[in-house]
Formats: C-alpha cells, sequence, structure tokens
C-alpha cells in the first residue's frame, strides 16, 4: 500500500518537474522561436572546458559542460542561407532571468574566425546546474560576460 501511494506521488509531480526544466528561447531566426530543452540539445555534441576566472579572491578555476552555442545554431540551421560576410554582420543578445543581458557577434564565435567556444553549460563541476542554463565565455580574464540562468538567445 505504501509502495502504490509513494508511486502515485511521484507520477503526479513529474508534470511539475518537467515544467521546471530549463529551457532557452531562440529568437529572431526565421518565424518561428526555437525552444532548447535537454531533449533538444541531446544530438548536439557535448563540450567540456576548464575556465578560469580572475575573481576578487584570485583565480577560480570551474570544469564546465555543456555544448558550443555555434554547434546549436548549425544544427537548428540559423545562418543558413547566409554567406560568411552577411553572418558577420549578426550579434546576438543573451538574457539572463533577472534580466541581465550580454551582447555577442557571430564574428566572435565562428570556427572561421573569433572562435570563441562560447559555451551553454548544463553541468558545472560534475553536478547539474540548478535554476537554469548559464553561457561561458572561455579565454576572457574575468566572467562579467558570463551570463546565469539564460532564457534568451536573440539573433540580429
Amino acid at each position: 500500500m505504501l509502495r502504490t501511494l509513494v508511486l502515485l506521488a511521484l507520477l503526479t509531480m513529474a508534470p511539475s518537474v518537467r515544467a521546471q526544466e530549463p529551457a532557452v528561447e531562440i529568437i529572431g531566426i526565421g518565424s518561428a522561436p526555437i525552444r532548447l530543452t535537454p531533449q533538444a540539445l541531446a544530438a548536439v555534441p557535448v563540450a567540456e572546458r576548464d575556465v578560469t576566472f580572475d575573481t576578487s579572491k584570485g583565480p577560480a578555476t570551474r570544469h564546465y559542460k555543456g555544448v558550443l552555442l555555434w554547434d546549436v545554431l548549425k544544427a537548428n540551421k540559423a545562418l543558413d542561407g547566409l554567406k560568411p560576410a552577411e553572418q558577420l554582420k549578426k550579434t546576438f543578445l543573451v538574457s539572463a532571468k533577472d534580466g541581465y543581458q550580454i551582447a555577442f557577434s557571430i564574428g566572435e564565435i565562428h570556427p572561421d574566425f573569433g572562435n570563441l567556444p562560447l559555451i551553454l553549460v548544463t553541468a558545472m563541476d560534475g553536478k547539474p546546474l540548478e535554476g537554469g542554463w548559464r553561457l561561458v565565455a572561455p579565454g576572457d580574464k574575468r566572467g562579467a560576460r558570463a551570463v546565469y540562468e539564460v532564457v534568451k538567445i536573440e539573433l540580429r
């Protein structure tokens, strides 16, 4: 009986747990927004990096795991049909749940130009992130362009 009650409780909670999964909306691509979920990113190659940022307490190194934003854009055909010169005119604005925003250019992350391995992070130091995904710019001296709890990426 107790086992049945526990199973019923878990089944009832499942939809609310799923509703809290992190999701990022990519807009400005074609006519319909793209909703990134853990399932949607399953086919994108995993990227892992040790990244060190200067902090007020000295250098801090973390191990980040996720996907490269460039790979996400390619997988969703975000830049298809644009010649490299047209791609380089594009920027994107990354927005966090708390309103924090950072702008990047396609040229920064394009493998033939800046090749910045901008990571949409799903885990840090071996543990899944709580509260949503993070965007990290390896190679930056400071972490000010890291965006916590990313909710939207707008291609312009």
